[in-house]
């Protein structure tokens, strides 16, 4: 995917850079800010732009509640004979803040999914953890907690996708039972079971 995009992951990385001002705090983890992501997303749309190819972004919240929100953003990109279409998926939660700013969080963090699945690397968070050291894990809140077991329970959070995140023998519900599934895990399990189709086999 990044020989397709015209894309410099050094001028990506540049950008977090020279706006650290616009990665903000949420709960104990560091993360960038709404007009931070839609400033690497209009990066991306110009470089695409420039060697003749079209991109279209589009965003739907798949759910809502006083508690949760979860926003889907997908993207087709054309490059010549060549086409991406992608879909990722954020959450935010009551508990980590302010309940009016909750659309814009799960939106940001469906967007820096995206923007990394794109270019093929995770360079948001590694500059992230350059520029901040004191990064840390959290623990999975209750709320991410509660959905993962209706997402078992709904057959959409499957075997594979805990593989996937957890690592080859990992067990989920021991990881709930004990307390050591991270925010970051938890994040990654909803995501997966919301953005793909569920395949055979339940997670365990």
């Amino acid at each position: 995917m990044e020989r397709m995009l015209p894309v410099r992951l050094e001028d990506l990385r540049s950008l977090i850079e020279e706006n650290r001002d616009l990665v903000v705090r949420i709960g104990n983890n560091y993360e960038i800010s709404r007009p931070l992501a839609l400033k690497l997303w209009q990066y991306l749309v110009s470089k695409v732009v420039e060697v003749g190819g079209s991109i279209r972004e589009s965003v739907k919240v798949d759910y809502a509640s006083p508690e949760m929100v979860i926003v889907s953003v997908s993207c087709s990109v054309i490059v010549g004979e060549s086409e991406i279409v992608l879909c990722e998926v954020g959450e935010a939660h009551r508990s980590e803040g302010k309940t009016d700013t909750m659309a814009r969080t799960a939106y940001t963090r469906a967007m820096k999914r995206l923007l990394e699945r794109l270019v093929g690397e995770d360079f948001i968070n590694q500059m992230i953890k350059r520029m901040f050291p004191d990064t840390r894990e959290v623990p999975a809140s209750e709320n991410q907690k509660r959905l993962i077991k209706n997402l078992v329970q709904e057959g959409k959070l499957t075997r594979e996708m805990v593989q996937e995140v957890l690592g080859e023998g990992f067990s989920l519900n021991q990881a709930l039972k004990e307390n050591t599934l991270t925010y970051s895990q938890a994040k990654a399990l909803i995501e997966r079971a919301l953005g793909r189709r569920p395949s055979n086999g339940q997670a365990n």
